[in-house]
């Protein structure tokens, strides 16, 4: 639009609106940014902290793969003609825990060369996968409901309820939160990215979910970011799902 138009010829900007599968997606962004520190704690050889963020990043991967596994897999194969299936997705998690294993084997080895060999292959591999999912999986979440708030009752009857009674579950939410709110993604600032999975979050929580998971979503987030997600977007109200 030129500066000579009429503003009264622009439609309106849509405003945003929460995507509750953001709490799958969203995730892939802790995910990758849990292995760049990696990658810099390798680099650096620093093994102690290698270690640390390697086995608090395969924590929370056993927590996520579990959600697709277990829940999004299937959701996804019934909208979408068994493509999660016919992708091979289940497949890449157990070629990823083989390499993970591998990892694992060299882990106290104390040869670096074989410890980044075998993180290079795992890596690679791993952003690969998560690549694969989103180009898979994201379009399908679009056919599970008409409107965002379809959408948020299919991932709260489908995915969230069968999922928190995962062991550690409301840990991961708070990991996710907390490498999103200092990393932020690719694409998107840290307040960007944890708004979409928080949000989404909170669409697909009944009241006694967020209840529970919105203390979890304040201590792990800034204080800067939690003060913008509770006066513009609400988070600090209740859960949307009754």
């Amino acid at each position: 639009m030129s500066d000579t138009q009429s503003s009264s010829s622009t439609a309106p900007a849509e405003s945003p609106k929460p995507m509750p599968f953001a709490i799958m997606r969203n995730a892939h962004e802790a995910l990758r940014a849990s292995i760049l520190l990696q990658e810099q704690k390798l680099d650096s050889g620093d093994d102690a902290s290698f270690r640390e963020e390697w086995q608090t990043f395969q924590r929370a991967i056993a927590i996520h793969m579990a959600m697709e596994d277990d829940t999004m897999f299937a959701l996804l194969d019934e909208v979408g003609g068994g493509a999660i299936t016919t992708a091979m997705l289940p497949a890449e998690h157990l070629e990823d825990a083989i390499l993970a294993r591998a990892v694992n084997d060299v882990l106290d080895s104390g040869d670096p060369v074989a410890l980044r060999a075998a993180w290079t292959a795992w890596k690679d591999d791993h952003l690969n996968h998560l690549k694969h999912e989103e180009d898979v999986m994201m379009p399908l979440t679009m056919k599970t409901g008409p409107t965002p708030e379809a959408r948020a009752r299919i991932m709260h009857d489908r995915v969230l309820v069968p999922s928190e009674v995962l062991p550690g579950f409301d840990w991961y939410v708070g990991w996710v939160v907390y490498m999103l709110s200092r990393y932020g993604s690719a694409g998107h600032t840290a307040a960007v990215a944890t708004r979409g999975f928080v949000w989404g979050l909170q669409h697909a929580c009944s009241p006694a979910q967020w209840n529970r998971l919105r203390p979890v979503v304040e201590r792990n987030t800034t204080a800067e970011i939690w003060a913008e997600l509770t006066t513009k977007f609400g988070l600090g109200g209740a859960g949307a799902i009754v």
